[in-house]
């Protein structure tokens, strides 16, 4: 794996790489520093990076990011205040159907738009760090309870669009070892 599919520090940012493909080809950028979003400052962590740009350093990338999410998920277990805790799901079922978590809001959260408030006029983007690079989420509301257009662009389609240009002068064999280190979903890149 290594010297295979090798990405230049140049090539990773011109091609839009993101996550451990662009962290891999020398650029120690990842949006939960980046951004400072949510509660990431809060714990000591560091960005995993590599030079080299090739398979073995996409490889060596991702051990490392799993290392550092037990490190901060250790921390996070360490913050977590004492006392009782609550079981939500055991209290729902002890108080039957007459339960405020049983109600119409609470059983369609995540299978569609909840109809409790509207989406006001208006566009937004923002973006956030994923385990494959930065996902982008774009939503345009229109006063109404379902967004006029609403777009996530994952960082699969992107990050496969090198794979013509790391490929060139390398053999047939070698083809498996370069796609399985970009690592791309395919039912990401079908948009």
């Amino acid at each position: 794996m290594k010297g295979l599919g090798t990405i230049e520090k140049e090539d990773a940012i011109n091609w839009s790489l993101s996550g451990p493909m662009l962290r891999a080809s020398g650029v120690p950028w990842d949006l939960r520093k980046v951004d400072h979003y949510e509660c990431y400052d809060d714990f000591d962590w560091q960005v995993a990076w590599e030079k080299e740009g090739d398979c073995y350093a996409r490889y060596r990338v991702r051990i490392e990011e799993m290392r550092q999410s037990l490190k901060i998920l250790r921390q996070a277990c360490d913050m977590i205040p004492g006392g009782p805790t609550e079981n939500l799901e055991a209290k729902r079922l002890n108080e039957g159907k007459g339960s405020d978590a049983a109600g119409f809001d609470f059983q369609y959260v995540a299978k569609k738009v909840a109809p409790t408030f509207k989406i006001p006029n208006g566009e937004l983007y923002t973006r956030l760090e994923s385990g494959k690079g930065e996902i982008g989420v774009f939503i345009q509301g229109n006063n109404d309870v379902t967004p006029w257009r609403f777009k996530i662009r994952a960082a699969d389609s992107n990050n496969l669009q090198i794979l013509p240009h790391i490929l060139k002068g390398h053999k047939v064999a070698d083809i498996m070892a370069i796609l399985g280190s970009i690592d791309v979903i395919m039912g990401s890149v079908d948009r």
